[in-house]
């Protein structure tokens, strides 16, 4: 694990020796201290697909510029759950106050900014953009939004982050990878119910994102349709449609979009590297193997085979931060 210390270095080098850690941490970023404290110890660990980071500072405001933004393009989002102390997150006209127990997520492809209002503590997760939108969507909406104020799952998701950090490194990629699987499903729970109970689920944005939610949860069903769909919210298939066209898809695009993706991500996982490609078809939703073989051809170059073969991971261990 890294370790970052302004406790190692004098006083008057510590402010470009903390914009140094964060930038080289999570990407550039220009940090300035909000007071005469210049305090902060930042550590950071990899566990698979889990790169989370543990940061206990003074006050500071952090501004990931246009600029740097432009300059280094990273398919990221970035969570920050609160411990200790108030952070307040800007990004995209969204404006979120943090308090202990809850987090927010902002997009690293765009400027935002980060108030951190006296001693903080908090945990940042680095997501991949791809893995969080599978499972929710456009994620455009949901940055700088707070989330988690008493929800029943909170505790949980936070004995996680605090128990990945005393996790060696180099555990087995099969258990990273469980590891990685529980904490998007956490996340992903939390922010559905949430966005479910807020006024924004009755937009045009919040409806859609929770039919992805739901479709995505009855991806191994072959049975899915745009009426069962459109039942459980009370609106026509004709309606659904219209949604998704003007997210750029139609029903059966993104259905069969997020099924390769499922039996990708799953011939990819080492949790799966003894399951039958046929199964894992089949748990993604596919009745028909020729068919999936075909679209799995179309979409990804190659064969499912081939793409677990070129997939496989040479070692069986985590690589070091």
């Amino acid at each position: 694990m890294k370790t970052f210390n302004t406790a190692d270095v004098v006083y008057a080098d510590r402010t470009d020796y903390w914009r140094h850690a964060i930038s080289q941490t999570f990407v550039p970023l220009e940090s300035t201290y909000a007071g005469s404290e210049r305090n902060g110890i930042l550590q950071a660990g990899v566990w698979g697909d889990l790169r989370l980071s543990e940061v206990s500072c003074s006050a500071q405001e952090v501004i990931r510029g246009r600029k740097g933004a432009d300059n280094n393009p990273d398919n990221m989002i970035l969570l920050s759950f609160v411990s200790q102390g108030k952070t307040s997150a800007v990004q995209g006209g969204n404006h979120a106050s943090l308090s202990q127990g809850e987090f927010a997520l902002y997009d690293t492809r765009f400027p935002y900014e980060l108030h951190l209002d006296g001693e903080t503590r908090q945990h940042v997760v680095q997501i991949s953009k791809d893995h969080l939108s599978q499972r929710v969507g456009k994620t455009e909406h949901l940055v700088a939004n707070a989330f988690g104020k008493q929800h029943p799952l909170m505790p949980f998701l936070q004995m996680l982050l605090n128990n990945l950090m005393t996790l060696p490194e180099d555990i087995s990629l099969k258990y990273a990878a469980m590891l990685h699987e529980q904490f998007l499903e956490l996340l992903t729970s939390v922010i559905a119910d949430e966005c479910s109970n807020r006024s924004q689920a009755k937009t045009y944005h919040g409806l859609l994102f929770q039919m992805k939610i739901m479709i995505n949860q009855r991806l191994a069903d072959p049975a899915l349709t745009a009426a069962t769909i459109a039942d459980a919210f009370g609106i026509s298939s004709r309606y659904l449609n219209m949604l998704l066209k003007k997210d750029g898809t139609s029903f059966g695009r993104y259905v069969l979009n997020q099924r390769l993706t499922k039996a990708a991500d799953a011939l990819h996982s080492p949790l799966h590297r003894a399951t039958p490609i046929s199964q894992i078809a089949w748990r993604s939703g596919f009745s028909d193997m020729p068919h999936f073989s075909r679209e799995f051809r179309a979409r990804f170059g190659c064969s499912a085979t081939e793409y677990r073969q070129q997939s496989s991971e040479p070692v069986q261990t985590v690589q070091k931060y």
